[in-house]
């Protein structure tokens, strides 16, 4: 039955943008919008397994989500020195973190800043993790990050560090850093590798690394990637026994608006 609500949800989703894209076209509202400083962009991603610094969110099943954004560039509207563009976001999921937590739907608000000079990337951001059909029980919680990017031509790199006042479910301050690798392979394909250490400030000691590596590749549209993913987590002890802090392989496929 959730298989059969996924593809009917990613279906619907297509058909509802490609008969707006139509109507817009057709009524000429178009013209209007382009008024509207910025741009708008939204997406849609169906994933086997939907995980979060190398732990699944979602039991191990299938996830539905989707992105709406808008940025602005602060120096194609008002003529800034430098290119900076501000920029916020809504992205919702499905979850299920076992029976003892009743949660199924996240959405993450997120709002930023980002330039770029001299070749490096710099992004500022702040995120807000909430979990509506649970609100008040302590799982909603914010995040602050910066990080730099660097494109090499044969490979990008980039670091980010994230804090967190007061994490998840009251756990108090929590810091987590995270490297990531870019490479363009040949037929279009794209390797991509990533590694982040997390710890808290409550407890010493108490911490943990995750790594990824995959390819990905536009396919008439679409974003397709496959990739393996893997923690120094215990089951029994960081993930209650319930198997979330498994290796797994992770299938996404995606399409932009």
């Amino acid at each position: 039955m959730f298989k059969r609500i996924v593809a009917f949800s990613f279906s619907a989703m297509l058909a509802f943008c490609s008969a707006v894209s139509a109507a817009d076209k057709k009524d000429g509202i178009d013209e209007a919008f382009d008024l509207i400083p910025g741009e708008f962009s939204a997406d849609v991603t169906l994933v086997n397994d939907y995980t979060f610094r190398g732990v699944s969110q979602t039991g191990g099943n299938p996830a539905l989500q989707g992105t709406f954004g808008y940025s602005l560039g602060l120096q194609e509207t008002f003529s800034a020195p430098v290119p900076v563009n501000i920029y916020g976001s809504v992205w919702g999921s499905n979850v299920n973190f076992g029976p003892a937590d009743p949660s199924y739907l996240e959405l993450d608000w997120t709002i930023g800043i980002n330039t770029e000079l001299a070749g490096v990337s710099a992004d500022f951001f702040a995120i807000w993790y909430t979990y509506p059909d649970t609100s008040g029980t302590g799982n909603d919680y914010v995040e602050y990050a910066g990080g730099l990017g660097y494109d090499f031509g044969l490979a990008s790199v980039g670091t980010t560090f994230t804090y967190s006042p007061d994490y998840t479910v009251n756990a108090g301050e929590f810091y987590y850093f995270n490297a990531s690798l870019s490479v363009p392979l040949p037929l279009k394909f794209t390797l991509d590798a990533a590694v982040g250490t997390g710890w808290f400030e409550r407890d010493e000691g108490v911490e943990f690394t995750d790594w990824s590596i995959g390819i990905s590749r536009e396919i008439r549209g679409f974003g397709v990637s496959a990739a393996y993913i893997d923690n120094d987590m215990d089951d029994d002890t960081d993930c209650g026994g319930i198997n979330n802090c498994d290796a797994r392989g992770i299938v996404s496929i995606s399409k932009s608006f």
